[in-house]
């Protein structure tokens, strides 16, 4: 299947501009559409991304993208990483994406946070990559900790706020937050937010215990953690006062 996206870029080189959090969150949208298609529920498990992006044409560049998801992977010293991506100028129009096999063994929300990380790459900083015939690209991606990083480098930022939004788009993650809610009997508040416009957002001061185990039942309607759901509640706005005790 091939994943087809579109947003503002460089003719010349295929870098894209200056996106901002809901650019990303638009051309996530337009991925989540096509890899979702045909499939039931909210998550968006890493063999189902892998399986829609096996190639991917941004802004009219086409690429094909070669996933590695059962092997170990390791940096230049030799560390243990959570996720590479590359390039090799023989392998032209060719992006290589490697997943570590043993970092996210039993943990498939990782396992989908770590490729949607990756396609990040893919779709944003591969094109302009190609586009330098003898050059190699490569990223790497340490630890679970850097996919929630909002500190690291720009293309990393970058990347973090795509795999956010498409495993969890602002709407949908809303929507659930707020069923969730409703059923454990916790307060709502008219604020402003980056959700289901007119909806309303979780009322400071709800008891924790029972905030927890909202949080845990729209990370399991994600596929996601805990942790990566609150960061995506702090991102929407859908707590008030930003962010969960």
């Amino acid at each position: 299947m091939t994943i087809v996206v579109q947003y503002p870029h460089h003719a010349a080189s295929g870098a894209p501009r200056p996106l901002s959090a809901e650019a990303l969150w638009a051309v996530a949208a337009q991925v989540r559409r096509q890899a979702m298609a045909g499939h039931e529920g909210f998550a968006l498990g890493a063999e189902a991304l892998v399986a829609a992006a096996r190639e991917v044409r941004a802004n009219g560049r086409a690429v094909a993208v070669a996933w590695d998801l059962a092997h170990p992977v390791h940096d230049e010293a030799g560390v243990p990483v959570l996720g590479v991506c590359e390039t090799d100028p023989d392998l032209p129009d060719t992006a290589l994406v490697s997943v570590n096999a043993r970092m996210v063994a039993g943990r498939p929300d990782l396992a989908a946070s770590t490729a949607a990380h990756e396609l990040g790459h893919v779709l944003f900083d591969i094109p302009a990559a190609l586009g330098a015939p003898a050059r190699r690209y490569r990223s790497v991606t340490a630890d679970p900790d850097a996919l929630l990083d909002r500190t690291a480098a720009a293309s990393e930022r970058r990347a973090n706020e795509f795999m956010g939004a498409l495993l969890a788009p602002p709407v949908p993650l809303h929507l659930r937050l707020l069923l969730h809610a409703r059923a454990e009997g916790l307060r709502t508040v008219h604020a402003a937010h980056r959700g289901r416009q007119g909806s309303r957002v979780l009322a400071a001061g709800n008891p924790p215990d029972a905030l927890a185990g909202v949080v845990a039942a729209v990370a399991g309607d994600f596929g996601v953690s805990d942790r990566f759901v609150r960061v995506r509640l702090a991102r929407y706005r859908l707590v008030e006062g930003g962010m969960l005790p």
